[in-house]
């Protein structure tokens, strides 16, 4: 052991000189990055087997590969083999062992399962480094600063991408660092293919490992180990070896079985040769435990179940206790209480030709039969909160589960445990056997709906990382319910709750995706049906994100639909039908039907104020939409008394920088702008701006339609260099969030068009022009105010260069349309 400890102390010093003298040959610009020296590890290396047995072999071929490689780049490395064969046991081992020999100075583990998991684990590492970029809610931002700190870093940093799948491979050719030779990265898979496409780069070929089982015998001292047993040359007897090379030979030598069997010799005190008998093929090493398990804990055994319908890398604790805190007091409640919160109306900040809108603080009574959403009070139910809730219980239960080597905890800021997917599998199968899979999979939906209601407020920037936590959770459930099972209400509340986190963010194709998906549950629920209240909340908050999306037909049609639905079952001054009524009005204003949008704006806002008072919130919004088509119309004066009105009191119940308040400001700056008071409307815009970037991140729609107003702004007091910058900025933002046809990027494209025109750009201007025209005309036709104004300005174009002919054509061809 002295020997081994001298050896690696002298391989750390010789590690720390190494780094010491690429660190005087390093520019002295990159230098200041890292004088407050980082130093950690944070691969979950608490995960690693106590048992782990081999792989020496394997961990000198990893080592000698990254460190003779001579290229500019970070190294690569991929591990791919069968699952069970501990793929990510080898990397874990091989991160702590280069971690103690002083190689790597930081070590990130990154689950690559999944894009979003991906984009999660490459943020967490500017929180790790204390980058600045670490409080950007722009996630595009993010993934940018982490690529950028790993290629800049000047100290060596070890990444673990494990367990990538087939459909992170184009992501992590984007977004993986392509410099700095002070890095390498690990990255385990199943395939080969995988590995093959992720480790090669260009023409340079990297290292790929195929994981084979261990040797019998290596298997044999696992199994003996996981048992509490002597290995050969310890003392143990020859039969006892022969009997346990025997034993895992049956079941293919595969680690995690063999573990799982030692932890089930161990338990219950029995020879390997008795253990023969029982296991008749490799899948008998996971599922005989589990048995066992409900005979010695069975509170372990059914939290364990319940489980194995989350996503199994990493079941965060915290999401289960809070879960569990609140479905003790549904269970408490009577059958008449009010409804969640997710299942009511919100009204979520529209897109718009130039400014924006908030949501309604007024919610829906639309799910009033509360009782169909509550979990019902079964007696395991009972248990599995009572377990949750009892700090003491939970404890003994998932040291029981580690115990049986079932679940691998991690400690930290966010304990949680992790469940390897061929246990899951085994467990998910024995449910179904059992004909309980009904009953655990709506255990897990209680626990994660009631969970994800403790959220605040899914539109508000502060609570989008506590909301991402519940995404893969929400599409495990869905992908692992039981095929005769139709899902819960609180499923589908739940569901909908976050399609409006996405909405919020912007991410308008997962937010369609999902609400079109509980749309069609409501629908084809027995409960709720096409009609019902809850049906219509989805067909609200779908039309919602269709607005934003620049998809105003199906919009239309869609608020139509929960107008009709909430007229006859509400009536037609209740505040959810109000609600619905002024989004149709906006839309309307969108369309370029202002006189259309002004009589119903008006029409609302009359029975907001008679219902709410003329400072409520909801209220106020109305008055906003209603400022917004006075500024459309050129009534500037008006709207301007409008905007004030609504400025002053967001400020006084919201204060002067909530989201909302701020939208308020970007409108009024945009109306001095048309005013021509520009030294007032820069301030303002300014300020909204940098409050945006900080709230939403640089690319989120709302702050690039800030910085479109901003644009404008320049553009109007002819700096043409400032403007063309949030030009760009704009653009390629608004192409890359909401695609190159959505009517925000239009309005840009057409905007900077002009600006081509004011420098003399001609070709370029008339080329921006008629991309403008044709999608206008295709969308709207040409009956829309954008659509006149962009054929005006390119048939002024052509009359100032002397094409009049050109120009009468076009006039013409409008008219006649």
């Amino acid at each position: 052991m002295e020997t081994t400890s001298t050896t690696l102390h002298l391989v750390s010093l010789c590690a720390c000189a190494m780094c010491q003298c690429r660190d005087i040959s390093d520019n002295v610009t990159v230098e200041v990055e890292n004088r407050k020296t980082l130093r950690f590890n944070d691969a979950p290396i608490g995960r690693i087997s106590p048992y782990f047995t081999g792989r020496d072999s394997e961990l000198d071929t990893i080592l000698h590969a990254i460190q003779t490689s001579n290229t500019d780049e970070p190294a690569r490395f991929a591990i791919h083999g069968m699952p069970g064969l501990g793929k990510s046991q080898l990397a874990l081992r091989f991160s702590k062992l280069v971690y103690t020999m002083g190689s790597y100075a930081c070590i990130f583990w990154v689950s690559g399962t999944t894009v979003e998991k991906l984009s999660q684990g490459l943020v967490k590492i500017l929180h790790l480094v204390g980058d600045e970029s670490r409080d950007r809610p722009e996630q595009t931002v993010q993934l940018m600063a982490a690529r950028r700190w790993l290629e800049m870093s000047t100290q060596n940093w070890l990444l673990v991408l494990d367990n990538a799948t087939t459909d992170v491979v184009p992501f992590l050719r984007e977004h993986l660092p392509r410099e700095n030779s002070r890095g390498a990265m690990i990255i385990t898979t199943r395939t080969s293919q995988v590995a093959e496409a992720i480790s090669n780069t260009g023409d340079e070929r990297r290292w790929v490992l195929e994981l084979k089982p261990l040797s019998a015998e290596q298997s044999a001292q696992l199994l003996l180990r996981a048992a509490g047993l002597h290995v050969k040359g310890e003392g143990s007897n020859e039969e006892s070896a022969d009997s346990a090379e025997k034993l895992v030979r049956q079941i293919g030598c595969l680690p995690l079985a063999v573990e799982q069997a030692g932890a089930y010799m161990k338990q219950n005190h029995i020879p390997a040769r008795e253990l023969q008998t029982l296991y008749g093929e490799m899948l008998a090493a996971f599922s005989i435990p589990l048995r066992n398990l409900s005979q010695v804990s069975p509170d372990a055994s059914s939290l364990l179940h319940v489980l194995a319908y989350f996503d199994p890398e990493s079941i965060s604790l915290d999401i289960l206790v809070r879960g569990a805190e609140l479905a003790r007091e549904r269970l408490a409640e009577s059958l008449s209480s009010p409804v969640s919160a997710l299942c009511r109306t919100t009204e979520i900040p529209p897109r718009k030709r130039r400014k924006l809108s908030i949501p309604d603080i007024n919610h829906s009574v639309g799910s009033a039969d509360a009782s169909n959403g509550k979990p019902r009070p079964t007696p395991m139910l009972k248990a599995i909160v009572s377990l949750i809730r009892s700090k003491q219980s939970l404890r003994e239960a998932t040291n029981c589960l580690e115990q049986f080597s079932l679940v691998q905890p991690s400690f930290g800021d966010n304990p949680s445990l992790h469940l390897h997917d061929l246990i899951q599998l085994v467990i998910l199968n024995q449910n179904i056997a059992a004909d309980q899979a009904g009953e655990y999979h709506a255990l897990a939906v209680t626990l994660l709906a009631s969970g994800f209601e403790t959220v605040k407020d899914p539109k508000m920037p502060h609570f989008w990382a506590e909301c991402e936590m519940f995404v893969p959770h929400l599409t495990s459930l869905e992908k692992r319910r039981p095929a005769h099972m139709l899902p819960s209400r609180e499923f589908m509340q739940m569901g909908q709750g976050i399609g409006i986190y996405f909405q919020s963010r912007g991410r308008y194709d997962e937010a369609e995706l999902l609400l079109n998906r509980v749309l069609l549950q409501r629908e084809n629920s027995a409960r709720l049906g096409e009609e019902h209240l809850d049906t219509l909340t989805t067909v609200d908050t779908l039309a919602d994100v269709y607005s934003d999306h620049g998809k105003y037909d199906k919009a239309e049609e869609l608020y139509e639909r929960a107008l009709a639905g909430r007229k006859k079952q509400l009536g037609e001054n209740h505040p959810d039908t109000l609600t619905t009524l002024n989004k149709l009005a906006y839309l309307r204003y969108l369309q370029g039907k202002d006189d259309q949008a002004k009589e119903l704006f008006i029409q609302v806002l009359a029975s907001r104020e008679i219902q709410l008072g003329a400072e409520h919130l909801d209220t106020l919004k109305t008055v906003e939409y209603l400022a917004h088509v006075y500024s459309a119309q050129g009534m500037y004066d008006d709207a301007k008394r409008l905007y004030e009105s609504v400025l002053e009191g967001r400020k006084k119940h919201l204060g002067s920088e909530h989201p909302y308040t701020l939208m308020t400001m970007s409108s009024l700056g945009d109306l001095y702008r048309e005013q021509g008071k520009y030294d007032e409307a820069e301030t303002l815009l300014a300020r909204v701006l940098h409050n945006r970037e900080a709230q939403f991140g640089v690319e989120h729609p709302d702050t690039l339609d800030v910085a479109h107003h901003l644009a404008r702004l320049y553009l109007d007091q002819g700096e043409y260099g400032e403007a063309e910058t949030l030009y760009a900025r704009v653009l390629a933002g608004n192409e890359k969030q909401l695609g190159a046809a959505h009517p925000g990027t239009l309005v840009a494209v057409h905007n900077l068009a002009t600006l081509r025109e004011k420098q003399g750009r001609w070709e370029d201007a008339e080329k921006l022009y008629r991309r403008v025209i044709a999608c206008e005309e295709q969308r709207f036709g040409f009956g829309h105010p954008d659509t006149r104004d962009t054929v005006d300005c390119l048939a002024d174009f052509y009359e100032e260069q002397g094409r009049d002919e050109e120009a009468r054509a076009l006039r013409a061809r409008f008219r006649k349309a």
